[in-house]
């Protein structure tokens, strides 16, 4: 029998880790920039980002560095004692995201961020129920899925009975649903759905709607936040102010970490003891969201996003791509046909991109440094793709 030393990384894997996910058919050794490696030297390019995470290309060395000199210096205390670190990380994220005098509360994943936001909505108005959009996804933990779209609660009996589901972009049914309710949750772009967009008219509509019920309007930017859109988040890009946002994914290029913002008037009335995370807020995690966060803004990555949505969608005029959703570098390319046949074809050629729960979606998550190189070779391979197999009429 061969030992874990010998034995291939995908049976070892297989043996003893649950499996939980479809997996890409190789074991990756390491990363840089817009490329990953496999374990057999096998190079890839990559515009998925491991789920939108590696904002700065893969392993960019002013995070390493700041994780390496942290580790050094101190790799972990609780929330009990004050932190250089993990305040500089809050007042970073503050002002990256144009909220002076927001406060923002710490943890581990986008789940936890978006079960603690409405956590707080709950402790802040007094009421139990929360409004989602239907088509959105915010985590697999109890609550965060039963804000999920009615794909990801499926067998999931007893959870969510105070969430309440309305259809993305009906502000009427909003409306009636926000009677007596804490909040109203939604992500601005349904990545998992498929890039489905929000219009500015609909968040400024829910803005109003919510200031009128006397509810908090939250906005799932796990995956919009952090300069993916264009801009810092989808707050700035669509011009609606919710009270609180969630951020996770690329907070800190790839070490786990999640955050709630909350704006001057709510972060007022969060009581101590109302929220709590051992790890939250953890001196490396600090490290890694400061480095990334200000990498993020000194090199204008945002702008560099619009930039590439802009070249996509000037470019990517093919035959067999009906539609471009999104914005920035969270895009959803709509195909004629089954989008599955097509990643696989681009996998083939060593590219790697994202499906979604539409069947003939194409998503693109790159790193926020990916330019018209990298997006060129995409469209090269695209045209050749859709070209040698028409879609079925």
């Amino acid at each position: 029998m061969s030992s874990p030393s010998t034995t291939d990384s995908r049976t070892l894997e297989d043996a003893f880790v649950l499996p939980t996910y479809a997996k890409f058919p190789f074991a990756l050794a390491r990363g840089e920039g817009c490329r990953v490696w496999d374990e057999d030297g096998v190079e890839y390019l990559d515009l998925y980002g491991g789920h939108a995470v590696a904002a700065l290309g893969h392993s960019p060395a002013e995070v390493v560095d700041a994780i390496a000199a942290q580790a050094r210096r101190l790799l972990f205390y609780s929330n009990a004692v004050y932190s250089r670190v993990r305040a500089e990380a809050a007042e970073a994220l503050v002002r990256f995201c144009g909220e002076p005098g927001a406060q923002v509360f710490f943890c581990n994943s986008g789940a936890e961020a978006n079960e603690n936001a409405m956590r707080v909505a709950r402790a802040v108005t007094g009421r139990a129920r929360v409004v989602a959009a239907e088509g959105g996804f915010h985590g697999r933990t109890a609550a965060a899925i039963a804000a999920a779209g009615a794909k990801y609660r499926t067998g999931l009996s007893g959870l969510g009975a105070d969430v309440v589901h309305v259809p993305f972009g009906d502000l009427s049914a909003a409306a009636a649903a926000l009677d007596g309710a804490a909040a109203f949750l939604l992500e601005p772009i349904q990545s998992l759905a498929g890039a489905t967009t929000a219009s500015p008219e609909y968040l400024k509509g829910l803005e109003a709607l919510c200031a009128a019920k006397g509810a908090l309007l939250i906005f799932d930017e796990v995956q919009t936040g952090l300069g993916r859109v264009g801009a810092p988040s989808a707050r700035q890009l669509f011009g609606a102010r919710p009270h609180l946002q969630t951020f996770a994914k690329a907070l800190a290029s790839g070490v786990p970490a999640g955050a709630v913002l909350a704006v001057p008037e709510v972060a007022a009335k969060v009581k101590p003891g109302q929220l709590g995370s051992t790890f939250g807020g953890g001196p490396l995690a600090c490290a890694a969201i400061k480095a990334t966060v200000d990498a993020i803004a000194s090199r204008r990555l945002g702008e560099n996003a619009a930039a590439m949505e802009a070249l996509v969608r000037e470019t990517f005029r093919l035959p067999g791509i009906v539609e471009i959703r999104g914005r920035g570098l969270l895009l959803g390319i709509v195909l004629d046909r089954p989008s599955k046949p097509v990643r696989d074809a681009l996998l083939a050629r060593r590219i790697l991109v994202g499906g979604a729960d539409d069947p003939n979606v194409i998503r693109l998550l790159p790193p926020l440094i990916a330019g018209a190189a990298e997006l060129g070779l995409l469209r090269e391979a695209l045209a050749e793709i859709l070209s040698a197999a028409p879609a079925a009429r």
